[in-house]
């Protein structure tokens, strides 16, 4: 028995995905506490694999259809858009019907340490192009340094093949 129940939410849950809520006695002959478990569950449109997939399939068109996902389930924002997806390799196996999560895929390396690139800088209304080696491989959407014409070094994001953009 128990005059008033109070709930909480304890530390270091989250109300995504599974999950977990208390409940206590705040006034009652015996002080008590419980923790219930708890799903929350987010779908929305999304991507999933059409058949089983090993580690390091680059994904295609074909490898994906448009299905409803649960955004909360596991680890990983959910692919919502399928050119997001393409041309990246598995980091892990998927089965058939999986939800793709960005912890799924390898991010493309564009160029190695060495590599002559295409550095383009910019801004508003403009854009300037050079070129030059790269100091550490460009993991894509990963910052890169690169040395340019009389040995400066710049800083960018790996943005493609042989590629870096410098935001000015």
């Amino acid at each position: 028995p128990c005059e008033r129940i109070e709930p909480f939410l304890p530390v270091g849950a989250t109300v995504w995905g599974r999950s977990r809520v208390g409940l206590r006695c705040a006034q009652g002959p015996t002080r008590w506490t419980v923790y219930l478990p708890i799903s929350v569950q987010a779908w929305t449109a999304g991507w999933v694999t059409t058949a089983a997939l090993a580690a390091g399939t680059e994904l295609t068109a074909n490898h994906l259809m448009a299905a409803e996902v649960d955004l909360a389930a596991g680890s990983g924002t959910a692919i919502l858009q399928r050119d997001a997806a393409l041309g990246h390799s598995l980091q892990r196996p998927l089965a058939a019907g999986a939800a793709l999560r960005t912890t799924d895929l390898r991010s493309r390396q564009w160029f190695a340490a060495g590599d002559t690139v295409r550095v383009l800088a910019g801004g508003s209304g403009f854009q300037v192009a050079t070129e030059g080696q790269a100091m550490n491989p460009g993991i894509e959407g990963q910052l890169v340094k690169v040395r340019i014409e009389g040995g400066r070094p710049v800083q960018g994001r790996a943005a493609g093949e042989r590629l870096v953009e410098v935001l000015l």
